[in-house]
């Protein structure tokens, strides 16, 4: 069963006008917005599913130096029952990586500049964690605005263009999408989690801020360029990248305690879609084959 796009934006309370010049702006193969509404079966759960449902960290491309050479990019594939978006999650995807290679002495992360990803508290206290409790140095290294493009990208790329045309009902069936989008040098290797994988870093104290100062005037979190987290339990910053390492202030970091080291899980079910979601996900069902009903019919709300 196929449904047209002015069909599906009354299914959905979305208005025709805006998800049409959505899908013009963008369009990158040239194909026409008839035709997109002609394929709406195979767009229904890409845009619609994948935007609310699925989430798709990529860990490709943000490691660099001679010992990172040998690390393969992953993605972590989850859906929005089983986490969410905080910065605990992107800390566990991190950690778990870095703690899954044991060959280096020193991991060089590059990362853009969200906050609540890349630059904060949570994640800082998790990868100081890990350095002290894996004897190894972490080096996180921001990218200049305007210049945030990396490796990573052409993974995204490369996946976008396999799942174009590809009818896909569950969020379980990006994965194996996702793995055959490369064949050489061999297929990408991809990691489906489910609640239980996430860590709850919020209650590390081994450091209390990012902040390299405290007066008007001083150089704020967003001014760091690069961050190192020493095996010691020292943190060493960057205000450009040509600088050299300066100390991180000594008052922002606290000794090294049994209570500074709670890790819990951040979650103990599943967590619940709100009523607007589940909806909208029930309504889908019109137009997705009743073998794949099931998934959606247990989502929790």
């Amino acid at each position: 069963m196929s449904v047209s796009l002015k069909e599906l934006c009354q299914m959905v309370n979305v208005p025709y006008d805006q998800a049409r010049a959505l899908i013009e702006s963008d369009s990158s193969d040239g194909e026409s917005v008839e035709r997109e509404e002609a394929t709406m079966e195979d767009t229904v759960m890409e845009d619609t599913v994948m935007e609310d449902t699925v989430v798709h960290a990529d860990l490709s491309g943000g490691l660099e130096g001679e010992e990172a050479s040998l690390l393969a990019p992953e993605q972590v594939q989850f859906d929005t029952c089983e986490g969410s978006l905080s910065a605990s999650e992107f800390a566990s995807c991190i950690v778990n990586y870095l703690s899954a290679h044991t060959e280096p002495d020193t991991f060089i992360l590059w990362s853009d500049g969200c906050g609540y990803q890349n630059r904060n508290a949570v994640l800082s206290n998790a990868l100081l964690q890990f350095s002290m409790k894996k004897n190894k140095v972490v080096i996180q290294k921001y990218l200049e605005k305007g210049h945030t493009q990396m490796e990573s990208d052409s993974v995204h790329s490369v996946i976008e263009r396999r799942l174009r045309d590809q009818d896909v009902y569950l969020p379980a069936e990006y994965v194996n999408l996702m793995k055959k989008a490369r064949v050489k040098p061999h297929p990408y290797e991809v990691k489906y989690i489910d609640h239980t994988f996430f860590q709850d870093f919020t209650k590390l104290r081994l450091c209390k801020s990012l902040r390299p100062g405290v007066r008007p005037g001083d150089p704020t979190v967003h001014d760091i360029r690069a961050i190192r987290y020493n095996n010691n339990g020292t943190i060493d910053f960057k205000i450009n990248h040509s600088d050299d390492w300066h100390p991180h202030p000594s008052h922002q970091l606290r000794n090294s305690t049994s209570d500074s080291h709670t890790v819990t899980p951040l979650y103990s079910d599943r967590l619940k879609s709100n009523e607007l979601k589940f909806k909208h996900l029930q309504d889908l069902k019109e137009v997705i084959p009743k073998d794949f009903h099931s998934f959606y019919n247990n989502l929790l709300h």
